[in-house]
């Protein structure tokens, strides 16, 4: 967990209960315990993630901005890669099996 801030300052930080509930799509209670039993560890680094903005303040630092040069995820990447130029792999279903070996001839 964040070493320096509280569950409280944490979750205050990030809009209160129901926003990290919405956020971490959980209940509200759920969160509820978190601020008594701390926020469990793969949650904290989801939100660092989602919210790198909240944590920079919460640390003292700038809180990073994106630049007009940055690339803008297209819709259904979630900024985890660009689009394909192509866009062939966009049409691929996300649980379809894609591999370069053809299959064995029997």
């Amino acid at each position: 967990m964040d070493k320096d801030r509280t569950p409280d300052e944490i979750i205050d930080a990030l809009g209160g209960t129901s926003e990290v509930a919405r956020l971490c799509q959980v209940s509200n209670a759920a969160v509820s315990q978190w601020r008594e039993n701390g926020i469990p560890n793969s949650r904290i680094m989801f939100l660092r993630l989602a919210r790198p903005d909240v944590f920079a303040t919460l640390e003292g630092r700038a809180a990073p901005t994106r630049r007009a040069t940055d690339p803008t995820p297209a819709p259904g990447h979630c900024g985890r890669q660009p689009a394909s130029p192509h866009n062939i792999l966009d049409t691929v279903p996300s649980n379809a099996v894609v591999s370069a070996i053809p299959p064995a001839k029997e």
